[in-house]
């Protein structure tokens, strides 16, 4: 398997991770944690498209600096990106140091589902 495909495998996990804590979340820390993981999905996804189109796929946890990269490289992604690409940037690092910060119940869902359905399509 190569890293592309690794990244793909990946991010499915993380999906059902995210999936199974959503649904089971009984506090709001919980339910960051499906946001959380929500996003290395979506990073994953993102990264191994990158590294598919011959880039480096770096470290970053910056949506919007993925979503660049993959503009410079031609490769298309779904346009939903832009419209959340802070949202799901602060699950990545906010989440982890704000005992405070509070991801929306809903907004993670729909995310699950838009990033599911995006991962179906490639796979396909």
């Amino acid at each position: 398997m190569g890293k592309y495909e690794d990244f793909l495998k990946l991010a499915a996990n993380d999906l059902k991770i995210a999936r199974l804590i959503l649904n089971s979340a009984n506090d709001e820390l919980m339910q960051n944690s499906a946001a959380y993981n929500c996003e290395q999905a979506v990073e994953k996804i993102m990264k191994g498209l990158i590294v598919n189109a011959g880039g480096v796929a770096g470290v970053s946890h910056n949506i919007t600096q993925l979503s660049k990269d993959l503009d410079d490289l031609g490769v298309q992604y779904p346009e939903w990106i832009h419209e959340k690409d802070d949202d799901i940037s602060s699950w990545a690092t906010t989440i982890r140091y704000n005992a405070n910060f509070k991801a929306d119940h809903d907004e993670i869902e729909t995310v699950i589902g838009f990033t599911q359905e995006w991962l179906d399509a490639i796979n396909r």
